[in-house]
């Protein structure tokens, strides 16, 4: 899946803590957990996307 964010680096940041720090709630445990991967998954694309833009 492809998915492209035209974020402002404070916008960029805020994402990045949000998903470091959130952690779901909603009372289903499985739930919970698919939220938590797809932050991480999030997570590290940003990350990947931030090195590689730092490199250009």
């Amino acid at each position: 899946m492809f998915i492209e964010f035209d974020l402002n680096r404070n916008d960029f940041d805020a994402l990045m803590r949000h998903c470091q720090t959130h952690r779901p709630s909603t009372g289903d445990a499985r739930e919970d957990q698919r939220l938590l991967d797809a932050l991480e998954a999030l997570l590290e694309a940003m990350q990947a996307s931030d090195q590689a833009s730092s490199q250009s």
